[in-house]
């Protein structure tokens, strides 16, 4: 495990208690690593949500009494459906199906699955296992990505817990960070695709029959999903053949994603700007189709569809029902804002936040694009960095001092 020790010295910097909330811990992974962050809430017993930020997805930690007892992701490769699907237990129908009749009788998708004889007790318990060490090995990966601890807070609905002791996968997910180090030369990431060009002599009869499988139709990650394996265990493998000469690696992209592309280049910018709004990630969005816009300019139509987007965005904004006579307040130290990833305009308008204004007044005080400021105060309420707050208690105040 990488060592670092932050003790006495850092935890006064990240520690603050917010009136009428409950204990919060923020700060980004590249002051303080994941390692350090677990093992402090492991060794105090905590028990809350510890979220994540990252470029791409945000996932979640749920502890108990110190004890890692499920995670979440919004990842759809980390979803339980996709392990449910990939191990072969349940169809694509299967999960739609469960899924639809999940709110109305209040039951976590894993219940719904024992419940409908998919998966007995214990291997879901075996599933939930595997799904949460892939998660957490994945994000011991993240390099940076901002992180909120909320004590006492944990899912409303029941879940099945699978408790984890927080030494128990540290360790392991920091070898296997060291290991992947020295094999990104060969594999770049877990997304390419694997090609057996000659068998070979020294494998034993498992990987031999999963060596056999890697003719150009699956990743890394699908191979190691349909097998049931991890997906660094695959990973090996795969870097072993590579090495001996007995395997070659491509990229996953297919003909069909580069006939679209040639098309209307933006069009897999579009994929992931839906992607990035059906998981609440406007501003992610935003840049994604600010970029095309800079990628494609002499395209005329980019302009058409880069609008149809914005458009989108801001009916996705107009759903949240976030009021803008609410009061916007900052929910953490200023002085642990400075850790945070902030990009200069969310820094401009979290200098504008003062606990008096109400959302209305700041998007008054701030310059550029309406639609943009809205994205970022969104963005900022997301991250759990802001909070509204209905203005009533300040506006009887101010009446009081009249």
């Amino acid at each position: 495990m990488e060592p670092s020790w932050f003790g006495a010295i850092f935890l006064p910097l990240i520690q603050r208690v917010t009136k009428g909330e409950r204990l919060t811990i923020a700060g980004n992974l590249r002051t303080m690593g994941l390692g350090d962050l677990v093992q402090w809430l492991a060794s105090t017993q905590k028990t809350g949500t510890l979220v994540i930020d990252g470029p791409e997805f945000t996932k979640k930690i749920y502890f108990r009494q110190g004890d890692v007892v499920a995670v979440a992701s919004d990842n759809p490769r980390e979803f339980l459906g996709h392990y449910l699907m990939g191990w072969g237990y349940c169809t694509s129908t299967n999960i739609e199906s469960m899924l639809k009749t999940q709110d109305s009788k209040s039951m976590m998708l894993g219940e719904l699955a024992i419940e409908n004889g998919f998966v007995t007790a214990e291997e879901l318990r075996i599933i939930l296992t595997a799904k949460t060490q892939e998660t957490l090995y994945d994000l011991i990966l993240w390099e940076s990505g901002d992180f909120r601890f909320i004590e006492g807070q944990l899912p409303d609905r029941a879940f099945k817990e699978a408790p984890l002791p927080a030494t128990s996968f540290l360790f392991e997910g920091y070898r296997q960070k060291d290991e992947r180090r020295h094999m990104i030369d060969l594999i770049p990431d877990t997304a390419v695709v694997p090609i057996l060009i000659a068998l070979p002599e020294d494998l034993e009869d498992t990987d031999m029959a999963l060596v056999t499988q890697m003719d150009g139709r699956g990743t890394i990650e699908e191979l190691a999903l349909s097998n049931r394996r991890t997906v660094f265990n695959v990973l090996k493998l795969v870097h072993h053949c590579v090495q001996s000469g007995l395997m070659q690696i491509h990229s996953s992209g297919g003909t069909a994603a580069l006939s679209e592309q040639i098309a209307a280049p933006w069009m897999s910018t579009e994929r992931n700007v839906m992607a990035r709004l059906e998981r609440g990630r406007f501003l992610d969005a935003v840049r994604l189709i600010n970029e095309a816009q800079e990628t494609f300019a002499p395209e005329s139509a980019v302009q058409t569809w880069a609008s149809s987007m914005f458009s989108q965005i801001e009916q996705a904004l107009n759903d949240e029902k976030i009021e803008g006579s609410d009061i916007l307040e900052i929910r953490i130290e200023l002085d642990d804002l400075v850790k945070l990833d902030c990009d200069p305009a969310e820094g401009f308008v979290l200098s504008r936040i003062t606990g008096v204004y109400t959302i209305d007044e700041v998007l008054n005080l701030l310059p550029g694009s309406n639609l943009i400021n809205r994205v970022i105060i969104h963005n900022l309420i997301r991250r759990g960095l802001i909070k509204p707050r209905e203005a009533t208690s300040v506006k009887r105040f101010q009446k009081s001092q009249s």
